[in-house]
């Protein structure tokens, strides 16, 4: 790889026997100007990643072959409003990922983190009456988070539920639910947070 490229008025040069190379991190404006020139006969492919965190309560919801829906039931199976919650009220998270396409998608993690309030009540370990365990391929039990993994037949919908608790007073943020295809980046899907309260 030999290369010179202009970012921004800034020169710079890649000059490398590997067949890939990176050139670490560069600093964006809200305009960008890139001007890239091969001092060679071969092909270039490149490529420009960006992340960071966006803040609290502005993430972007995506949805890309899957579908999540998150219902909060009380122990009768009614849906509650956990915006404020009672402490000590024992709840359900209810989780329901669909499979939009028309192929199997295999090795699908999801990811639900809990504010750090709430806690999550691990029903191997408890007595909740009928509380059906999840027909998952592995279950990641953490204390502020659960992880399931799973595949999903074409249009297959999954229902996951996990029993909380309202343990700590105070104001906390539910971080939105996050599903994806562990090796395949056509499917993915997250949802927006929103804060929640902890009263007596």
């Amino acid at each position: 790889v030999q290369v010179n490229y202009t970012l921004n008025g800034n020169a710079n040069t890649i000059n490398t026997e590997r067949a890939i190379a990176t050139s670490g991190e560069i600093i964006l404006l809200e305009n960008n100007k890139l001007t890239l020139k091969n001092n060679k006969d071969n092909t270039i492919f490149v490529q420009i990643t960006a992340n960071g965190i966006l803040p609290v309560g502005k993430e972007k919801t995506v949805q890309r072959g899957l579908k999540v829906i998150v219902d909060y039931k009380n122990r009768d199976g009614k849906i509650i409003d956990v915006s404020q919650l009672s402490q000590g009220t024992d709840f359900v998270a209810e989780v329901t990922v669909t499979n939009t396409s028309g192929s199997e998608v295999k090795d699908i993690a999801l990811t639900g983190i809990f504010p750090s309030g709430w806690e999550v009540v691990n029903t191997r370990f408890t007595d909740f009456g009928s509380f059906k365990p999840n027909k998952v391929t592995h279950t990641d039990i953490r204390d502020d988070r659960v992880n399931f993994y799973f595949d999903l037949k074409p249009r297959e919908s999954k229902t996951l539920t996990l029993l909380l608790n309202a343990s700590y007073l105070g104001k906390y943020y539910l971080p939105g639910v996050q599903c994806e295809a562990m090796y395949d980046h056509d499917y993915f899907v997250r949802n927006q947070g929103k804060w929640v309260e902890v009263k007596k």
